[in-house]
């Protein structure tokens, strides 16, 4: 059956920090979902903890979601018939709706303080009560409420919770039931008229009409308040998803801490990773095909994705895995596609290449690296004006045979007319077969000759790559023993 209404999906950040990658698998399943049903996904900007907000923080996050190419139709940035999308932008509404509750006897002005919660706080753990809110204020008379305005005492606006059983039909998690005296009379606007979190969420969920609330199960304690909040101000409630987190290896949620993975999308961008391995891996934990495939492209989950087969529990963050995905699309990739990803990791001198040149170098080397920042490393035997050898290639030239063949070679390549790599490979073995040399012994000095390694791309590609003057340079190098050892 469709939808009974259209799909507006949100991925809903605080603007505290960098974007978690359990934050980006989040952005990432809302915006398959909204496409997939020719739906909205919409950004909005959580950013009522003053104390914590930071500019630049909303710039990276919105930042690495481009990045990821998660693109919305809604947001602080690009407008929309429902904004504003920020919720500093927004706090009319907020005082407006928590008025309009107290007004129908439904939430009430509060007058304690800090301390005076704290210590009723400990003495009801110390009896052995639920640490919730004991409703003081709630008893108040409109008089004790002038006299406490008279006393210029803070007033927040509690929200009157009733005491009966909530039940969430949650597409992930079924049915999820929050008993009641789980949650007590809660803050809906502080003393400062910001409002709080489950507050702000239901009123800007309800006026964006979003449909669908995809969202990490640590939010999950959350939606009893929020199903409350929508029965209490007569709007049906979107949808529910509540995601599995992503864990460490000892299977705590992830977090930043020595010896663990790093945790913000930046720090994997900067390492050289590329998008498509990001979200392909991220959408494995959690969400799996029924063949078991690895490898999803975006096209593929655009098909395949469904909220009944996200998984409900937790998936362990493995970077050797992602590292093998990323080196997945890179040795998959065609050179033009490289070189839009290793924009900003490659030396200032191929930069300066035309493209189709940058492009043929990075098809070169794609099969060594296994992410971006590799790239450097294994372009600079064909940029540098001498080859530094390493200890096997050094060993590899050493040879009286070994060197003989570099010379024969370099005299053989000397009066070619065409080049390419093919009359490469042929002038090899017929030095090789003068000599009477084949195999490991044809093939290491001439690539150690020419790269300083003894492992590399296919040497017929890596000869055309030089060009004739540079292999003739460097087989001679080679073979008088002027060479650089690293």
């Amino acid at each position: 059956m469709p939808d009974p209404k259209p799909v507006r999906v949100r991925f809903a950040p605080s603007p505290t920090g960098w974007l978690h990658v359990g934050g980006a698998r989040t952005a990432y399943f809302n915006w398959l979902f909204a496409r997939q049903r020719r739906g909205r996904f919409l950004i909005r900007i959580e950013d009522t903890d003053v104390a914590r907000n930071d500019p630049a923080a909303e710039r990276g996050v919105l930042d690495d979601l481009k990045w990821l190419g998660l693109e919305w139709d809604e947001g602080p940035d690009v407008g929309g018939s429902h904004g504003p999308y920020r919720q500093s932008e927004r706090l009319p509404r907020y005082r407006e709706e928590a008025e309009l509750l107290v007004s129908r006897g439904l939430a009430y002005p509060c007058f304690c303080t800090e301390a005076e919660l704290e210590s009723r706080r400990k003495a009801a753990l110390a009896a052995g009560r639920p640490p919730h809110y004991d409703g003081q204020c709630r008893r108040m008379s409109g008089a004790e409420r002038d006299a406490a305005r008279g006393e210029g005492r803070a007033e927040s606006i509690r929200y009157a919770v009733e005491p009966r059983d909530w039940v969430l039909h949650d597409a992930v998690r079924g049915e999820v039931r929050f008993p009641a005296g789980m949650v007590g009379d809660f803050v809906l606007l502080r003393s400062n008229g910001l409002p709080t979190y489950n507050f702000a969420c239901v009123i800007d969920d309800s006026a964006m009409e979003i449909s669908h609330v995809i969202r990490a199960e640590e939010h999950l304690p959350n939606t009893a308040r929020q199903l409350m909040l929508y029965a209490a101000l007569d709007r049906d409630p979107p949808a529910f998803a509540h995601l599995a987190l992503i864990l460490n290896r000892d299977r705590t949620k992830m977090s930043k801490r020595d010896g663990e993975a790093a945790v913000a999308v930046g720090d994997w961008r900067r390492a050289g990773y590329v998008p498509e391995a990001m979200l392909s891996y991220l959408a494995l934990l959690g969400f799996h095909t029924p063949d078991e495939r690895e490898i999803l492209s975006r096209e593929e989950l655009l098909k395949e994705f469904t909220l009944d087969r996200v998984g409900k529990s937790g998936a362990i963050f493995d970077p050797d895995k992602l590292r093998w995905m990323n080196a997945h699309y890179l040795h998959h990739a065609g050179g033009a596609q490289l070189r839009v990803w290793a924009a900003d990791f490659l030396p200032a001198s191929v930069k300066t290449l035309p493209d189709r040149q940058q492009e043929r170098l990075l098809e070169l080397v794609r099969g060594n690296v296994a992410t971006l920042a590799e790239l450097p490393q294994e372009l600079e035997p064909y940029l540098a004006e001498q080859v530094t050898l390493e200890p096997d290639a050094a060993a590899a030239i050493a040879t009286e045979p070994a060197r003989r063949l570099l010379t024969a070679l370099a005299g053989d390549l000397g009066g070619l007319a065409d080049w390419s790599g093919e009359v490469f490979k042929s002038a090899l073995q017929s030095a090789g077969a003068r000599l009477g040399l084949r195999g490991r012994d044809l093939f290491q000095p001439a690539r150690a000759a020419l790269t300083g390694r003894t492992h590399g791309p296919e040497l017929p590609h890596v000869a055309e790559a030089l060009g004739r003057d540079r292999c003739v340079s460097r087989l001679r190098a080679a073979a008088a023993g002027s060479v650089i050892h690293g």
